[in-house]
């Protein structure tokens, strides 16, 4: 009996983390063949090129970033100054050429989330897909 409870002891101490580890907070890269590099962390290389992003679909509609705010805009229609979304990327993967191939951009301000898969971000182009309808999104940098 009292081997069963010194067995049950060592295990619970050796399942248990430390509660004052604190976690390691680096980059972590994965390169698979592919050559698609995969980051996890916070990172200022999550960050879309700042500027005016044109449509493809329709050249009337924009999306202006600038830092870590997100724009919707429509000629001759007015916005609010406060009325922008907040963006993050999560689970991004790059390619060789450090464009974002892969991985999930969500929009959140105080009365709405929106959620978007990554097809593909670069400083010129972005393809991103609406997830709740699963149609595709496409802007272009305007030069």
């Amino acid at each position: 009996m009292k081997i069963r409870i010194l067995i049950m002891l060592v295990l619970v101490f050796i399942s248990c983390k430390n509660v004052d580890t604190k976690e390691n907070e680096q980059e972590i890269i994965v390169v698979d063949s592919t050559e698609l590099k995969t980051k996890s962390s916070n990172e200022e290389e999550n960050l879309i090129s700042n500027g005016i992003w044109i449509s493809a679909i329709d050249s009337l509609s924009t999306v202006e970033i600038s830092g870590k705010r997100w724009f919707f805009k429509y000629k001759n229609v007015k916005n609010g100054p406060n009325d922008y979304y907040q963006y993050l990327i999560n689970e991004s993967v790059f390619d060789k050429d450090s464009s974002i191939v892969g991985g999930s951009l969500v929009l959140t301000k105080e009365s709405d989330t929106l959620k978007y898969g990554i097809e593909y971000i670069s400083n010129k182009k972005m393809t991103l897909i609406y997830l709740p309808r699963g149609n595709f999104q496409e802007f272009k940098k305007k030069e």
